[in-house]
């Protein structure tokens, strides 16, 4: 900013540490158009600067300095202040596109992971598929994207994903000022730890200096570190990059523990194929509320995300399923009729058809269905709901009201 003014002096170029400038040549065009561009954004007169020293003659280097540095620390604080730039539309993007790219973990058992036919199967994929058919009508038309945990954000900021479907705990430090944010939860569960029975470990408090396998990026090693430390316990962590990649190394013996939500940590236990060898601590490390991640500033693409997510919920909640969707259409109770499109007011809100929560019910199923057959009673896995059922069956998952 300060580039611009009527200055006595035109700075090329400063050797700061020993205080001497090449004051009579000209600005290095870089340097100008980062003081232009400074300038836009701040005021002089709202740094209070000495220019005014400077116009009149003084000619102390040290001041020189001093206005310099100052003036770009400020102006670079007032950069770093200002809202990110609002992301592009995703929802004409996406209809013009053809298809949903929704970023997954890819190698999940139960959550996201190709079946022995090479076909997508798993919670999380089911949820992006219902996304596709409250945006398309057609819950095929989506293609799933792996991602570690250390892309799976860059990924989404970088819009090379529409929307992040991989079990990601939402939290302060993930959202505010990152570019991202989180359209709603969608599954809520515990951290836990897993040890091989051969290691002796069998409590928490035995975790003290033992190896434990950590993914990379993640919330899952800070919370183990915080269980441990204030019992006066020693965390010890071995990291990797890759959910495949930590799991062959606890199988393999390089650490004595694994930690992970606790589903994740079941299903990839059991799919290892030697259950019996290992054993779940009793005990939780920490609060896991999974989301579904848009990118920032637009607010009608995380509308359409998160609304997708409470009619599932909505659904289980009315009792409308893929069987009795037409008949709930036809004779349900008011409610589950607005949710199903009667009127169609609420899809032109989210710039949707009117049917957009019919076709998600009918195609993909409800929030209990959706469960059931990737993690519940009819999957391999036979979970039980704990802390995801519904508000009024003793969880924590609940839709706001669809009015």
């Amino acid at each position: 900013f300060f580039f611009k003014q009527k200055t006595a002096y035109e700075i090329k170029e400063c050797d700061w540490s020993s205080d001497v400038c090449s004051s009579d040549l000209t600005i290095r065009p870089s340097c100008k158009q980062l003081g232009q561009a400074l300038h836009r954004r701040t005021s002089p007169k709202a740094i209070g600067y000495r220019l005014a020293e400077l116009q009149n003659g003084a000619t102390d280097v040290r001041a020189l300095k001093t206005l310099i540095l100052a003036g770009l620390a400020a102006g670079l604080a007032a950069l770093a202040a200002l809202p990110a730039e609002a992301a592009p539309p995703a929802l004409p993007i996406v209809k013009k596109r053809g298809f949903l790219l929704c970023g997954v973990n890819g190698q999940l058992p139960g959550f996201s992971m190709r079946d022995d036919k090479g076909q997508w199967a798993g919670f999380e994929t089911d949820l992006c598929r219902a996304i596709a058919a409250a945006v398309f009508g057609d819950a095929t038309k989506v293609q799933f994207v792996p991602l570690t945990a250390r892309d799976r954000f860059d990924a989404l900021r970088k819009g090379e994903i529409d929307v992040l479907i991989r079990n990601s705990t939402a939290t302060l430090e993930r959202t505010v000022g990152r570019g991202v944010r989180d359209a709603t939860v969608i599954f809520v569960e515990g951290q836990a730890v897993a040890a091989s029975r051969k290691s002796g470990i069998d409590t928490l408090e035995k975790l003290d200096g033992r190896p434990i396998c950590v993914l990379n990026s993640t919330t899952y090693g800070r919370n183990v570190r915080d269980w441990l430390r204030p019992r006066n316990r020693k965390y010890v962590p071995v990291t990797f990059d890759t959910q495949e990649e930590m799991y062959a190394a606890f199988f393999a013996g390089k650490c004595d523990a694994v930690t992970q939500d606790i589903s994740a940590l079941s299903t990839s236990i059991l799919a290892g194929g030697k259950p019996q060898d290992y054993v779940v601590l009793p005990g939780i490390v920490g609060l896991q509320p999974n989301a579904a991640f848009v990118r920032s500033g637009d607010e009608q693409w995380e509308d359409v995300v998160r609304w997708t997510i409470f009619a599932l919920l909505e659904g289980e909640e009315q009792t409308i399923t893929r069987d009795n969707v037409d008949f709930q259409l036809k004779e349900g109770t008011p409610v589950a009729q607005r949710l199903l499109g009667m009127p169609p007011d609420d899809g032109r809100l989210l710039g949707l058809t009117g049917n957009w929560a019919y076709d998600v019910i009918k195609q993909v199923g409800n929030y209990g269905e959706i469960f059931d057959r990737n993690l519940g009673l009819q999957s391999p896995w036979k979970f039980q709901r704990g802390t995801t059922a519904l508000w009024n069956k003793g969880g924590l998952m609940y839709a706001l009201p669809l009015r």
